[in-house]
């Protein structure tokens, strides 16, 4: 059993202000670059803390999840202001320019802070980059996200997908084809957040070229699982859109269930912890540690 937090972190109110006072004119890129590092630092404790198994960077300085790569990259501009799902969110949309995608060079290390221990990193899944854009998924793979992850040296590189469940027709064999440009290196999770995945198990998702698959238990029903499910599950046991706050007893009691279906789990958010407060984001991760070490002392 293991345990970690992929997606986007909530930045600090410290943060926040510093970056709103940047847009002002009223302080420097260099102050917000060193609060940024603070807030990293934090977000460290937090998991080392809850000794988590792989440490995030918790994307602290991504504005949305497409745009650091939109911003690289030649043949791809940002749209206007989208609502991400149904949350009071807001996301820029990536649109294809021209045919000629690439990424113009490696995305600095602001955007993947390099970090001391065992860690991840999450980046947009294919089909998420294409939606909207008009370009296939494999091509988006091939010229934008291979590029950004190479020189990368993770123990897992997370696909961060929260468009597939909810799509009325998704093109699952194009997902395929995209996700087998990015196979080869580090272990890869396709992280389908937000969203009922029951419908995706039956068009393929676990047949997928990938090592994990993440699923919302929010939203779908354990049985959606197959049972002797032969990939890494990453669970989704923390509600990344509520600020409730779980209870670590019975967030292990579910575990234990899921065990019973997939060989290797792994408890996770069921998406980016960006959509609570930071304090209410920190207690959560404390929580999903107090439910993994629970669990691994009832397995000794």
């Amino acid at each position: 059993m293991e345990a970690f937090v992929p997606g986007i972190y909530p930045r600090s109110e410290a943060l926040v202000q510093a970056t709103r006072d940047l847009d002002r004119g009223r302080t420097t890129p260099e102050a917000v670059d060193e609060q940024r590092r603070d807030d990293l630092e934090q977000f460290l404790a937090v998991q080392r803390s809850a000794e988590l198994d792989l440490l995030a960077g918790g994307m602290l300085a991504w504005q949305d999840l497409f745009r650091p790569l939109v911003e690289a990259s030649d043949g791809l501009e940002s749209g206007a202001l989208t609502r991400f799902l149904d949350t009071n969110t807001f996301y820029r949309a990536p649109h294809t320019t021209s045919e000629q995608l690439r990424l113009r060079a490696p995305l600095v290390d602001a955007y993947f802070p390099p970090l001391p221990d065992r860690n991840l990193v999450t980046v947009p899944s294919p089909f998420a980059c294409s939606l909207g854009t008009g370009t296939a998924p494999r091509v988006l793979a091939e010229h934008v996200l291979k590029p950004a992850l190479e020189g990368l040296t993770p123990e897992l590189i997370v696909l961060s997908e929260p468009f597939l469940a909810r799509s009325d027709n998704p093109d699952v064999d194009g997902l395929a084809e995209a996700l087998g440009v990015l196979h080869g290196g580090a272990p890869i999770a396709l992280w389908i957040t937000f969203g009922d995945a029951a419908p995706l198990f039956d068009r393929g998702l676990g047949t997928l070229p990938v090592d994990a698959i993440g699923i919302d238990f929010y939203s779908t029903s354990v049985d959606a699982v197959p049972s002797g499910f032969d990939k890494h599950l990453l669970a989704g046991v923390i509600d990344a859109r509520n600020s409730l706050l779980e209870h670590p007893r019975e967030i292990a009691e579910f575990a234990q269930r899921l065990e019973q279906r997939a060989e290797r789990v792994a408890l996770v958010p069921n998406g980016d912890l960006q959509y609570v407060s930071e304090p209410i984001a920190r207690e959560k991760v404390a929580r999903l540690g107090q439910a993994r070490s629970a669990l691994v002392k009832e397995a000794a």
